[in-house]
């Protein structure tokens, strides 16, 4: 089983990809420590993270986790599963400040102006330098080819709940 969660930050991908690897019996791979360097978000050159994903995608079984498009369609090629989590705005704002507190004020801030960005831009014009289709309308696009393995889910929703959708 191989299965991808895609959606924007603060959407669940982590907690559904930690439950649902623990399900099935894999180590999740999250996504951010292919995409960067470091805890500060330094971009790694695309080519390791191309590698990363090759290495990634040739493996028997796997659960994936991150927002990231273009250099990761590898991965949705392989997955028998793609999960999107595409929640209602309002829950990634609150589960974003619920996450990271306000002890960083203008941090919060920044980060909640991306999720409002991604969340409402068109295609081609997210807030991702590397990747200007990391918005809500750029997933629905990137994710055509693969609509026959793709589960949009736009609620709150438990591991458990996925686990018996995907019949898993």
């Amino acid at each position: 089983m191989k299965v991808h969660i895609i959606g924007l930050p603060s959407a669940g991908k982590t907690v559904l990809a930690d439950a649902l690897a623990a399900h099935l019996g894999v180590p999740p791979h999250h996504l951010d420590a292919a995409a960067f360097v470091d805890d500060r978000w330094t971009p790694r050159p695309l080519a390791e993270r191309e590698a990363s994903v090759a290495g990634f995608s040739q493996e028997p079984r796997f659960v994936m986790e991150g927002s990231f498009l273009g250099w990761t369609a590898p991965l949705l090629a392989e997955a028998d599963h793609i999960i999107w989590l595409d929640p209602p705005l309002r829950l990634l704002v609150w589960r974003h400040i619920r996450r990271h507190g306000l002890a960083n004020p203008w941090w919060t801030v920044g980060l909640i102006r991306f999720q409002v960005l991604s969340y409402l831009r068109p295609r081609g014009s997210g807030p991702a330098k590397d990747d200007p289709n990391q918005t809500r309308s750029g997933m629905a696009e990137e994710l055509r080819p693969w609509a026959h393995k793709v589960l949009r889910i736009r609620r709150a929703v438990s591991a458990d709940e996925v686990i018996a959708a995907l019949n898993l």
